[in-house]
């Protein structure tokens, strides 16, 4: 009984620091070294779990599939797994409900139980959309999809499991460049839209670039990827479509965030307009710091008695109110101080050039991008390793997501490779 209860203690543990560190990993707050804190928490808890063994398995981990929680779930199927409970895991994910089976899937993520990836591809030949779309997910963040089985998907009825194939697609083959491409660029659905645009300009294609020109001249409301893309990609003269969306209130956080990538002089001085505006001037900082390399903390920061009051409606006024009361990871984002940090531009102004693209207040190249992928706050990793795998056309990766020692192997590749990171805007060289 004495084993049952430290082994229960573990889970409970392990549960609690898998959310933690799920939640950073999407945090303004975070960097990477401290999620490797959190993690190392986690992965103990996991180890202790998976020393316990037979007991374990019997007493603890199969009983905590009956639990609502998705991070227990996600614990029990990592410590299974390392106990080489292959069989009984893939069982389970077949059988479990939506919720439970994505929980099951992110720990088939990020196993490392041999021959996983063999049994899963297995699995995508079922006749199930459901469970192909996330046995395809599973194995595009594992990088183990063969690009003749992604290319099966990419017309599939799910659309999850179309946007998973894509995406990990890069670039795509040409025989689907040129006959489906454009279907799906032209798909009703956003989420389709936006990663035959991505995985369009990593194929080349000037066709994705321009629908994502032309996504952003439209102010689509359902396209702020598409401005990410532009922002990363483009060449100064398109910055002005970007900042046309900033007179639109809707618009104006998504082409905050969007213009934090785009690392031009005409965003850090349209940011630093923001930082007045209570709404967007955690975003606006934000991007601001990005670009410039500012640190934002004192005595560029305000201190929590002089924050100002928001100009978002009360909860109580508000049309969705648990929306409203929902945490966003920009709540955790520092409030700039306006007079300190328009004081630093005035004086450090002068060493930014128009027409240069800037990351970390450097001029962007290769170097500073994998830099930028290795310091920068959890939430805007995700995208640098996107522009990564663009501009590298997928080969050179990193999983935002995976274990800190998986990532840093990434980075090492990446770092040793910056002579084949492209620099130049995407609308060059493309056919």
């Amino acid at each position: 009984m004495l084993l049952v209860d430290v082994l229960e203690d573990h889970l409970d543990e392990a549960e609690f620091r898998w959310l933690q560190w799920e939640k950073a990993l999407g945090a303004p707050d975070f960097s990477l070294i401290e999620i490797a804190r959190l993690e190392e928490l986690l992965l103990a808890h996991l180890d202790g779990l998976v020393v316990g063994a037979s007991t374990a398995a019997e007493s603890v981990l199969r009983p905590a599939f009956e639990s609502e929680d998705a991070f227990r779930i996600s614990a029990a199927a990592f410590s299974l797994l390392a106990l080489g409970e292959v069989d009984e895991v893939l069982l389970r994910l077949r059988e479990a409900e939506p919720g439970a089976r994505a929980a099951i899937r992110r720990a088939l993520e990020l196993s490392e139980a041999p021959g996983l990836g063999t049994r899963l591809l297995d699995l995508l030949k079922r006749e199930d959309s459901a469970l192909q779309a996330e046995m395809l997910e599973a194995l595009a963040f594992r990088q183990e999809a063969p690009p003749e089985v992604l290319a099966r998907f990419f017309t599939h009825d799910e659309q999850r499991a179309r946007i998973a194939a894509l995406r990990s697609a890069k670039p795509l083959p040409e025989d689907a460049a040129r006959g489906l491409l454009p279907m799906l660029l032209d798909s009703p659905l956003p989420g389709i839209r936006a990663a035959a645009m991505e995985t369009g300009v990593a194929s080349g294609v000037r066709q994705a670039w321009e629908t994502c020109r032309t996504a952003v001249r439209a102010r689509d409301t359902d396209s702020p990827e598409a401005m990410v893309l532009l922002a990363m990609g483009s060449s100064e003269a398109d910055i002005s479509l970007l900042l046309a969306l900033l007179d639109v209130e809707a618009l104006r956080p998504h082409a905050l965030w969007a213009l934090g990538f785009s690392g031009r002089v005409s965003a850090m001085e349209a940011c630093l307009g923001y930082l007045e505006v209570p709404c967007v001037a955690q975003l606006a900082g934000e991007s601001f710091s990005a670009m410039t390399g500012l640190r934002l903390e004192e005595p560029y920061t305000l201190p929590p008695g002089e924050r100002p009051e928001s100009d978002f409606p009360p909860p109580e006024l508000h049309e969705d109110l648990d929306a409203a009361l929902v945490p966003k990871p920009e709540d955790d984002l520092p409030w700039p101080n306006v007079a300190t940090v328009r004081s630093w531009w005035d004086k450090e102004k002068k060493r930014f050039v128009k027409g240069t693209r800037y990351l970390l207040g450097r001029p962007f190249n290769g170097s500073v991008l994998v830099e930028a992928l290795e310091t920068s706050p959890m939430r805007r990793r995700h995208v640098l390793a996107r522009e990564l795998a663009l501009r590298s056309q997928g080969a050179l990766m990193v999983r935002t997501r995976a274990f800190t020692h998986v990532q840093r192997a990434e980075l090492a590749t990446a770092r040793a490779a910056t002579a084949r990171i492209r620099t130049q805007s995407f609308d060059s060289g493309l056919r």
